[in-house]
């Protein structure tokens, strides 16, 4: 495998992960993003390059490298306005309150709040709120509740699972959307401009 179709195929990956944020239909999304790939087989080792900024630049989302390490990044890819409207609900942000989160309507402060218990913890369980997480599963998580088990579940779910698997489902069928716009599109502009006008009255019924 070369270095270009290593990247590319990276690319098509965060393409279609980042789908909900760029679709409008999710707040932010975490993704790792690596610096490089070793490939290995029984006589060698085979260091890829993918040049992690241009591929972020590529992306053409908002983003925030919340860790770094040598090979990769933790990059949380974020919707501004859908990030700020999740946040500053009554209950998400008195949530947010209790971990030293400011009284804010702006994305970018809470950003840097996160940014800071990154550094400071592993990871703060909070950042589900971020990612489009129910609160209820947020908070289920970090209290130890009782969790509700379901199949196919991409976070672990708490109390009743129909917001949940509603918004499980949302968030798969617009990566559908998205790989399936890939295959057809020859460019990357048209790719991203095709994920970022998927129907979501659509989706949302399917």
């Amino acid at each position: 495998m070369s270095c270009e179709h290593y990247r590319k195929s990276l690319l098509r990956y965060l393409m279609i992960k980042t789908a909900g944020v760029r679709a409008g239909v999710k707040p932010g999304t975490l993704l790792r993003v690596a610096r490089c790939c070793y490939l290995k087989d029984n006589t060698r080792s085979e260091k890829i390059c993918i040049y992690q900024d241009e591929i972020l630049a590529e992306l053409k989302l908002d983003f925030r490298i919340l860790k770094r390490d040598p090979e990769s990044a933790l990059v949380l890819f974020y919707n501004p306005c859908l990030q700020e409207k999740t946040l500053n609900g009554n209950a998400e942000a008195e949530c947010l309150a209790r971990y030293g989160y400011p009284e804010s309507t702006r994305a970018a402060e809470y950003l840097d709040h996160l940014e800071k218990r990154c550094a400071e913890f592993s990871f703060p369980h909070e950042v589900g709120l971020f990612l489009g997480y129910p609160l209820k599963d947020v908070t289920g998580f970090i209290e130890k509740a009782e969790r509700t088990l379901v199949k196919r579940g991409d976070w672990q779910v708490f109390g009743d699972p129909r917001e949940s698997l509603c918004r499980m489902r949302l968030y798969r069928w617009v990566e559908h959307l998205a790989e399936k716009i890939i295959e057809n599109c020859q460019d990357i502009e048209s790719c991203l401009e095709k994920i970022g006008n998927i129907n979501i009255t659509q989706t949302a019924g399917s």
